[in-house]
């Protein structure tokens, strides 16, 4: 089991494995947050906080729920809404240490246009 926590260590989040690939998304907000993001289904992880639940940021097409801890701003995942019909919980993985991402590959999602993996 690895865990991920915020700058503070208010929000946890223990998941089961690291991703097998991390996504790199070019759209407004993840490009400016520098998010590294894995991929789970709801029942793989467990989110718990220790004062103040995280908080979720909607925006656009109301697809996704970015969660960031009150506390110190990290946004440590994010959650499919009712709008999305698949349910998924995507996790920062620049909340892990580093060495467990440091030879995952990351794949490039252009989240800004096509909504398509750019192929290198």
């Amino acid at each position: 089991m690895l865990k991920a926590s915020c700058h503070c260590g208010n929000i946890n989040i223990e998941m089961p494995r690291a991703p097998e690939a991390l996504v790199s998304c070019n759209c407004s907000i993840c490009h400016r947050l520098g998010a590294l993001w894995g991929r789970f289904a709801p029942e793989e992880v467990n989110v718990v906080w220790t004062e103040e639940a995280p908080k979720p940021y909607r925006w656009g097409d109301e697809y996704i729920d970015f969660q960031h801890c009150p506390r110190c701003g990290c946004v440590t995942h994010h959650t499919s809404t009712e709008n999305w019909e698949e349910k998924r919980i995507t996790i920062n993985c620049r909340m892990l240490e580093p060495k467990w991402i440091a030879n995952t590959p990351i794949k490039k999602f252009d989240g800004a246009d096509t909504w398509e993996f750019i192929e290198e």
